[in-house]
């Protein structure tokens, strides 16, 4: 048997696509149910600020571990959770059916029909433990009472995609099944000519008779055509709710608003209290035909997606952002499993929040035991209030930070050159497109990495300058004519970055701290020059820049480290101009979750993030 719990959606902000797209999944639940049936449990109940605290205490580093800014901090973020939750109502969501395929298989298939879901990962929220039970009432040991009311065999009027949600909107618990099961072709073909003979020769000559009679033909002539126009099946359901109070009284009342408030036509008296434990037994579903009332496909897909649709934020485990529309609290971990992805984009243009929104998910994030990595482009980001112990800041663009290009940041050496050369197209020292050029830099990097490929970290990386010697060395030696002057020509370019101006930057080993060993760490590059003042200089520092802190994070991962880093990368865009660089980021992004890796990058809209081509 497989439990899949669901993901419902906004019925106000979904596509309203998504209302009518499980509809084929719902006319082949006989092929994928051995038994040809199956239920969906739904269960709406207050959240309180208790169980949201529960839920940051569950995925939070312990307190004690924390630096001690960093506990003063926490104290101030449960505080602000306890003023700012405010009791709301969670929506939860299970598909019980003894399948033919298992549950990841189960998965992959409602993800076709545009289902969100996952296996079962805990328990089942469940109303009691035991209970006494006296006919229709069942008595728990707390005192409370409970009685499940059904839906009538016989149902009139239209579903709405809504017509569940005033049920689920109550102010108290609200546990309820939706049993159906789906009759195979012949199956249905026969039940629709019994039910339509028997109309067509009602004996009764009373108007009421006849009437029910003629409306049963046209129900079944309906039928009849919606299934053989769009492929639906036939389907026996039975909708049920669990109401508990502490007193007789109170239950008596809140039975009478359930059927009132519920958009489905319910019995007056209630079922036997027994059926609870089958409302909520771990066995497969044993729903009959007889059992329910007859209904489409499409009627079953809007009956389903009303209770998919009430869509209530319900994880907990995480750290809270601010509240939705329907005030409920906004809990995000970006390290969730059930994310096929920890990565993020942020699109905003200056101005409308987004560094203080990324701001938010980070710091929060350092609740949870994760680590930090800024690169700020403005230079306004200043979180020192942190202290020394967690924050450490490093300015990108000054001569105390020189940055080596010939770094080593790739595994294998054939990218780790076709990088450098990149870099060195962007501060116009050569023309990549130019095959001797690029023959001539191949072979004196070649020369370079080899002796140095494959040892420990901290082996001492030469500089530009010994590039630059190498070449001034080929010149004067090679008996080319070509060869010798094309590498005065790409020794000279080298010069303003050895020799000139810029040599602090790029013609020194790399000064920058890339340790990684504080919680939080801030590279400044509001120092590095304008595009319009520098040309390609600033994009070249940027991607070395990040090319050096993904290599410092695979280095730490070799090394033992597992503590999950949060990466934020502003005007990404910049970078992804370059072929070369953006298939670096591009591959650093997708394997990213394999290094425990949240990178997430900002732009101010979605034309300069993916570029002109």
């Amino acid at each position: 048997m497989a439990v899949i719990e669901l993901q419902p959606f906004d019925l106000l902000t979904a596509d309203p696509s998504r209302i009518m797209a499980p509809l084929h999944f719902w006319a082949s639940l006989n092929r994928l149910s051995r038994t040809g049936s199956a239920r969906l449990l739904m269960v709406a109940d207050n959240l309180q600020v208790a169980d949201v605290l529960r839920g940051f205490e569950q995925v939070a580093a312990p307190i004690e571990s924390l630096p001690t800014r960093m506990r003063w901090y926490r104290l101030i973020y449960e505080e602000f959770l306890r003023r700012r939750v405010q009791t709301t109502r969670i929506m939860k969501l299970y598909l019980i059916v003894d399948s033919t395929l298992d549950e990841s298989g189960l998965v992959r298939l409602l993800a076709t029909y545009g289902l969100q879901s996952q296996p079962l990962r805990g328990m089942i929220p469940l109303p009691f433990m035991e209970g006494a039970v006296q006919s229709s009432r069942l008595t728990t040991p707390d005192g409370h009472r409970w009685a499940v009311v059904q839906s009538q065999l016989t149902q009139s009027g239209q579903y709405l995609p809504n017509v569940l949600h005033r049920l689920f909107a109550m102010d108290f618990p609200i546990w309820a099944t939706l049993d159906l099961y789906t009759y195979a072709s012949q199956e249905a073909t026969r039940f629709l000519r019994v039910k339509d003979a028997s109309a067509r020769y009602e004996t009764s000559q009373a108007g009421e008779a006849q009437s029910a009679a003629q409306a049963t033909r046209f129900a079944v002539a309906a039928l009849r055509e919606e299934m053989s126009r769009s492929g639906a099946a036939l389907h026996s359901v039975r909708f049920s709710v669990l109401v508990g109070a502490e007193s007789e009284r109170e239950l008596t009342q809140r039975l009478e608003v359930v059927r009132g408030a519920s958009g489905i036509e319910l019995q007056g008296w209630e079922a036997e209290a027994r059926f609870v434990g089958e409302m909520f037994s771990p066995n497969p579903p044993t729903m009959r035909a007889a059992d329910g009332s007859p209904v489409s496909s499409v009627g079953l897909a809007i009956l389903a997606a009303s209770a998919m649709s009430y869509r209530r934020r319900t994880h907990t485990a995480g750290v809270m952002l601010g509240t939705d529309m329907n005030q409920a609290p906004v809990i995000l971990n970006l390290f969730d499993e059930r994310h096929p992805s920890y990565n993020m984009v942020v699109l905003g243009q200056t101005g409308y929040g987004k560094t203080f929104a990324i701001l938010l998910i980070l710091l929060r994030h350092l609740f949870l035991g994760k680590r930090i990595i800024i690169i700020d482009p403005q230079g306004n980001i200043d979180l020192s209030w942190l202290g020394v112990d967690v924050a450490h800041r490093a300015v990108i663009g000054s001569g105390e930070a020189a940055i080596n290009i010939l770094d080593m940041v790739h595994e294998e050496l054939p990218n780790q050159i076709e990088m450098v050369i990149a870099m060195l197209a962007m501060l116009d020292v050569c023309d990549p497109t130019d095959r001797l050029e690029r023959a001539i830099l191949d072979e004196q990097l070649v020369d370079i990495y080899r002796p140095l490929w494959g040892q420990p970290d901290g082996t001492q990386v030469p500089t530009l300058r010994a590039l630059q010697r190498r070449l001034e060395i080929l010149a004067e030696t090679t008996p080319l004519p070509e060869v010798q002057g094309r590498a005065a020509l790409l020794a000279f370019a080298l010069d303003p970055y050895t020799n000139g101006s810029r040599a602090e930057l790029f013609g020194r080993a790399t000064t920058v701290d890339f340790s990684l060993d504080h919680p939080v760490t801030v590279f400044d590059v509001s120092r590095l020059p304008d595009k319009e003042q520098g040309g390609n200089l600033r994009t070249a520092l940027l991607s070395i820049l990040v090319a050096d802190v993904n290599q410092a994070i695979r280095n730490r991962r070799a090394a033992g480290d597992t503590v999950q880093t949060l990466v934020f990368v502003d005007e990404i865009g910049v970078l992804m101009r370059d072929s070369v660089i953006a298939s670096h980021v591009s591959k650093e992004f997708k394997t990213a979750r394999s290094r425990g890796v949240s990178m997430i990058v900002a732009d101010q809209e979605l034309n300069s993030l993916l570029g002109s081509a």
